[in-house]
């Protein structure tokens, strides 16, 4: 195997080796380490007393995140439409390869040019979105969001419009008697905002009678707008984990057509769940239920040829095994 495809398969998790998961669990605690750091270097009195342990970590991370950047880059040509020159260039500009630029650039950036800025310093913390690469979890965070995204787009567009339509009515309603907080729509919009997403901050609130009957239809109708996302993203977390198991339960079936599991595929097994952020439990769950499934054999007429065709399947599984040459009846 080519040196190139070596790294990109470490880099990229496609290799299941030992040496390929320290890698892994070793970007994922130095990311971890760089941004408490930055946290805590906020604190003049602790970035003072631990000034030179700071500069190590971030010294560290700097070369560490460098290099592998570097390597992601020049490896992504193992992928068909980053080859060459100018995929590498189409590669660079893809989100997750511009997070990581994003996590060295101001860092290199600050000690060529601006050294002491603290803007700088605070961009740092865009190293905690290199998890996503890292985290099975955050990764089906993001698929949820991008399947979800249309209808998560819809439920806030109409917020947004009931929120302006809020601060209008309420403007008319309350801008005379309060001209600092409902004088304009733009200041209305505030109130507007906080109400309908229930938060509620108490900093402007209506005192004539029609604004408080108006304040409260709009909260009524706050209440189930502001949790619409929320719901929209529950159900998505619901259909994308069905969804996986469901995938991982039909590589199962496909193993156990012999009856038995070896080694090879239990260890397949094991790596497709960790791809699919399915826990040890629910894996061995799927494993015991599809194993306890009779293996049944159904022949059918087919309706078009008329031939004989056997079924072999696990429940409402089914796969064609072979086709008969002889004329046979429905079992």
């Amino acid at each position: 195997m080519r040196l190139r495809k070596k790294i990109f398969m470490i880099l990229e998790r496609e290799s299941h080796s030992k040496f390929s998961e320290f890698i892994h669990y070793f970007l994922m605690t130095l990311i971890l380490i760089t941004v408490v750091a930055v946290i805590l270097e906020s604190d003049v009195n602790i970035y003072n007393r631990y000034k030179s342990l700071f500069w190590f970590l971030e010294a560290l991370s700097l070369a560490v995140f460098t290099i592998e950047y570097i390597l992601r880059v020049w490896s992504s040509a193992e992928i068909k439409k980053y080859k060459r020159f100018k995929g590498r260039i189409k590669y660079i500009f893809t989100p997750m390869a511009l997070i990581d630029l994003m996590a060295v650039l101001p860092v290199w950036f600050g000690f060529f040019i601006y050294r002491d800025l603290m803007i700088l310093r605070g961009l740092r913390l865009i190293r905690v979105f290199k998890l996503t690469r890292h985290s099975r979890s955050m990764n089906l965070l993001l698929s949820v969001l991008r399947q979800e995204s249309a209808n998560i787009f819809s439920a806030f567009f109409v917020l947004s419009i009931l929120i302006i339509i809020s601060a209008t009515g309420m403007h008319l309603v309350e801008g005379i008697s309060q001209p600092e907080g409902f004088g304009t729509i733009p200041k209305a919009i505030w109130w507007a905002t906080v109400t309908l997403t229930t938060v509620g901050y108490g900093d402007v609130v209506p005192l004539t009678a029609a604004g408080k009957i108006f304040g409260i239809v709009i909260l009524m109708s706050g209440i189930g707008m502001a949790a619409l996302p929320a719901g929209i993203l529950a159900s998505g977390f619901t259909k994308e984990v069905n969804r996986r198991k469901e995938k991982f339960k039909n590589r199962v079936i496909k193993y156990f057509s012999d009856g038995i599991l070896d080694k090879k595929e239990i260890r397949n097994l094991k790596i497709l769940a960790q791809e699919l952020a399915i826990s040890n439990l629910e894996m061995n769950t799927v494993i015991r239920e599809v194993s306890n499934l009779q293996l049944k054999f159904t022949e059918l007429i087919c309706p078009h040829c008329q031939q004989a065709i056997e079924i072999e399947h696990y429940s409402d599984h089914i796969k064609i095994k072979n086709q008969k040459k002889s004329q046979s009846k429905t079992s």
